[in-house]
C-alpha cells in the first residue's frame, strides 16, 4: 500500500509542478503585456524618456487590448491596471498551489530512515597484534 500511495503522490507533485509552471508563464506574458500597454501610453504623451517596447510585449498586447483603439489611452491604460492585477491575483495563487504541492510531496514521500544507503567500506580494523 505504501508503494502505491508514494506513486500515486509523485504523480500529483509533478502535475502540481507542471501547474505551476505553465502559471508562471501565463503571468510572466500578463507582466509583459502590462508593461507594452503602460510603454504606448507613456509614448503617445510623449513621456520623458521614451521607453521601449517589446516584440512579444507588442503582439501580447494587440491581443488582449484588440477591442480599444490605439488612441483611447484612458482604456489602454486601464487595461493595463486589470492585466495588472489579474496578473498579481495569479501570483498569488501559484504560491498557494506551489506550498500545497510541497506539502503533498512531503505527506507521500519516503521518510528518509526508510530511503536505501549505499553500502559504506567495512571500518579499519583498531584491535593490533602488539606489531607496528
Amino acid at each position: 500500500m505504501r508503494l502505491d500511495l508514494e506513486r500515486l503522490g509523485t504523480v500529483l507533485v509533478v502535475l502540481v509542478t507542471i501547474v505551476v509552471l505553465a502559471s508562471v508563464a501565463v503571468y510572466g506574458s500578463l507582466k509583459l503585456t502590462v508593461d507594452d500597454l503602460h510603454a504606448q501610453v507613456a509614448i503617445a504623451r510623449a513621456a520623458d524618456p521614451l521607453p521601449s517596447r517589446s516584440l512579444v510585449g507588442e503582439r501580447l498586447s494587440a491581443v488582449f487590448a484588440s477591442d480599444l483603439a490605439p488612441e483611447n489611452l484612458s482604456g489602454l491604460d486601464a487595461r493595463g491596471q486589470e492585466l495588472d492585477h489579474r496578473a498579481d491575483r495569479l501570483l498569488e495563487l501559484t504560491a498557494v498551489v506551489a506550498l500545497g504541492g510541497m506539502l503533498l510531496a512531503l505527506v507521500t514521500g519516503r521518510p528518509a530512515v526508510e530511503v536505501a544507503r549505499e553500502p559504506t567500506t567495512p571500518q579499519a580494523s583498531t584491535s593490533t597484534n602488539g606489531t607496528v
